[in-house]
């Protein structure tokens, strides 16, 4: 996201091909257990190297979404906690929450 010129959050979710399914995969998880990067795509349906891609591991980090939580020194696959008390974890939440009360 630092490369980009966002202005909005609707522009961040539009600016990047798989984000939304993204988005909505981190919501479908448990809030409580740390990710790898395989895991949030295999929750997201998405192939990890798609995500790797379009970097939106950082995109989703930098707006607060994701915590990383690994020790980025180590060899290890990245690890990411949500931020279930992040503004933008908060607004996802609740628009997949009315969109669905209307079916």
């Amino acid at each position: 996201m630092d490369d980009k010129t966002v202005t909005s959050g609707w522009e961040l979710v539009a600016a990047e091909d798989e984000a939304a399914t993204v988005i909505a995969g981190l919501l479908s998880v448990d809030t409580a257990r740390e990710y790898t990067r395989s895991e949030i795509a295999e929750a997201a349906g998405v192939p990890l190297k798609t995500l790797y891609l379009i970097d939106i591991f950082d995109d989703l980090e930098s707006v607060g979404m994701l915590d990383r939580v690994d020790n980025s020194a180590a060899d290890s696959e990245a690890s990411y906690r949500i931020n279930e008390d992040s503004d933008v974890y908060l607004a996802a939440k609740q628009f997949d929450q009315a969109v669905a009360s209307l079916e």
